[in-house]
């Protein structure tokens, strides 16, 4: 009994030393490094990504902190991190996020946003139809995203008459033609039912049955009420 309880122990004692020194030892280390589903990243993001792993030991991988560290790319929506501990590989997958609508930010800015509302790409101000939005901590509300979707959907001989949509004052998105004819929609949170409406009055435009151009403002702020002001 005494001699099994030693050998139990010996036993013990060599299971804990070889995790030991592969733990801390520089026994281990990763041989291959695989990225799979980075379209957006830099190379330069890969890079440092990569030489995070690289030659790291299996048993002290910082999981956590390689994906902290690829999902501070605003291009990066998720993470997963697959260790293969036998062949000593680590395959990291990556969701990136897709540009849905362009918005126009102040300073003459637009910028791509994904469906959450994060500034993906940055250019100067030239195709967004929706404009003056307003962004924090690299994002732009929900609304802004859904409206500036519905605005992308417009007939585009509409918006040839009314290019841009100024959402400088956010409780209140502001239309003009360079007829001079004001459209006033209300709240952005509201965009999507009012361009329904605002559609509805351009199909009898097109129509013959009224002429938009033809009035200083309309006003589409008033819920089951639409105010046509003329010149």
């Amino acid at each position: 009994m005494t001699r099994l309880f030693r050998c139990g122990c010996l036993f013990l004692a060599f299971l804990l030393v070889g995790y030991a020194v592969l733990r801390w030892g520089g026994w281990w280390k990763v041989v291959d490094v695989k990225v799979i589903g980075a379209q957006r990243l830099s190379p330069e993001s890969l890079t440092e990504l990569t030489q995070i792993v690289q030659s790291a030991n299996m048993l002290r991988l910082d999981i956590r902190g390689v994906r902290d560290r690829a999902e501070a790319d605003r291009w990066v929506k998720e993470v997963r991190v697959k260790c293969g501990y036998l062949s000593r590989t680590v395959v990291i997958y990556i969701t990136e996020r897709e540009p849905v609508a362009r918005v126009g930010l102040e300073g003459d800015i637009e910028a791509w946003v994904d469906a959450e509302g994060v500034l993906l790409e940055f250019q100067p101000l030239q195709g967004a139809v929706l404009r003056g939005v307003s962004s924090q901590w690299g994002r732009v509300p929900p609304e802004v995203v859904v409206a500036a979707r519905a605005l992308e959907r417009l007939d585009p001989q509409l918006l040839s008459l009314f290019p841009t949509f100024d959402a400088t004052d956010p409780n209140c998105v502001v239309a003009r033609c360079d007829c001079g004819t004001v459209v006033r929609c209300g709240p952005i949170s509201t965009l999507p039912e009012k361009l329904a409406i605002l559609s509805e009055l351009w199909e009898q435009h097109v129509r013959g049955k009224i002429d938009l151009t033809a009035y200083a403002e309309v006003d589409l702020r008033w819920d089951g009420e639409i105010v046509l002001k003329p010149r």
